[in-house]
């Protein structure tokens, strides 16, 4: 039991335990945020009251929601290892304390972001992983269209507020705006004259285009580049032989990748990380995207060819499992020198893996531990000068 204990605890890294931190405050930024506005809001007929009454107090619990949300994303992008994630959790950390600070309600979320902003910079060097996205002329054109749209629909139906039916602040010009754009039409707001009508007309083909339009022009060029990277891998790996398949790209791979490259022995890289596949492919790996426990990944990486596999994910049971599926896949290959090496964290995995399939496995931890007392050991027992 405490070596199982040991084991999950050498698993749980500081970016794991920093996203689990970041996305836990910013669900109480957002608690705390909607709590203020409600407590006011409860007390007032109307929120335009609100809005005319308490303009700071209400943008500050805004900002306190919205800084929320935008912390719960960042934590996926910790959790990932991304530097460009690190970096934006420092920004809006930082604009996040001096704003409960301001609020003065909630001092213990201003403490959590302090304690969270010391350790990310503690931890700035885990933090590696560098996204690979440019924006192009093409991209600022669609993201300006939809700015374009949203605010034709905003001002267009406030200026003529007085031919609706229901509508008289901006926050229902918004509402309208939105609902119009999504032609879901609740019809709680009409248009009464004319000329509403033909202004909702208008709305509804240039928002329509509008973010269609961006859509096609913000994910039409990733999906391009993805679909050419495969292609290219695939008309490569059709020629590749005697490769060495690396499932899972970790510490542990990355020296595996080095090694490879000094022998000059050829080798695949196989990761369902999208963002990390793409940063890879950026240096020339070969690389493909998808899930090596599935037998189509792995026939992709051309299994009949290559002359091993390193399953070198962070999770033991991943690492099982793709042994199992690669000892079946090549069970019918008699004679064949293709060697299994798998590595896991826990002691208590090693004969799975060997009845799993391995021919090798590996404890980089278990093995490090052993050389640094073996180390220690031979100084201890080494004559004094």
């Amino acid at each position: 039991m405490n070596t199982r204990l040991s084991g999950i605890f050498r698993r749980v890294s500081a970016p794991a335990i920093m996203a689990v931190a970041l996305a836990l405050n910013g669900f109480l930024n957002l608690a705390t945020g909607v709590a203020s506005a409600l407590s006011v809001a409860l007390r007032l007929e109307e929120v335009p009251d609100y809005l005319r009454l308490a303009p700071s107090r209400q943008l500050s619990g805004v900002l306190s929601v919205l800084l929320g949300l935008v912390l719960i994303v960042l934590g996926k992008g910790l959790f990932e290892r991304r530097r460009r994630s690190w970096a934006l959790s420092l920004a809006v950390l930082g604009l996040l304390m001096a704003n409960n600070l301001y609020r003065g309600t909630t001092p213990q979320t201003a403490a959590l972001s302090g304690l969270l902003i010391a350790g990310l910079l503690i931890f700035r060097k885990q933090f590696r992983v560098r996204a690979q996205v440019g924006v192009g002329y093409v991209q600022v054109v669609a993201m300006v269209s939809i700015l374009f749209a949203l605010t034709y629909g905003i001002v267009g139906t406030y200026v003529l507020r007085q031919q609706f039916d229901g509508l008289s602040t901006w926050g229902d010009a918004v509402y309208f705006t939105f609902v119009t754009y999504s032609t879901l039409g609740y019809g709680d707001i009409l248009p009464q004259t004319p000329n509403a009508r033909a202004f909702v007309v208008s709305m509804i083909p240039i928002g329509l285009v509008s973010f269609i339009t961006a859509i096609s022009a913000l994910m039409g060029p990733a999906i391009e580049k993805r679909l050419r990277g495969v292609l290219s891998i695939m008309k490569t790996l059709q020629h590749v032989r005697d490769h060495v398949i690396i499932c899972g790209y970790s510490n542990v791979s990355e020296s595996a990748v080095e090694e490879l490259q000094r022998k000059g022995v050829p080798y695949v890289i196989l990761d369902d990380r999208a963002d990390l596949v793409a940063h890879l492919q950026s240096k020339g790996h070969d690389v493909i995207c998808g899930d090596p426990t599935r037998k189509e990944i792995l026939k992709q990486a051309s299994i009949d060819g290559a002359v091993g596999l390193i399953a070198a994910f962070d999770s033991d049971s991943v690492n099982i499992l793709i042994a199992i599926t690669a000892r079946e896949m090549l069970r019918s290959a008699k004679g064949s020198r293709f060697r299994i090496v798998v590595r896991v964290e826990d002691e208590e995995n090693i004969d799975k893996a060997k009845r799993a399939g391995a021919d090798d496995v590996v404890s980089p931890s278990t093995l490090g531990g052993r050389q640094m007392a073996l180390s220690a050991a031979e100084r201890a027992g080494s004559p004094a000068s």
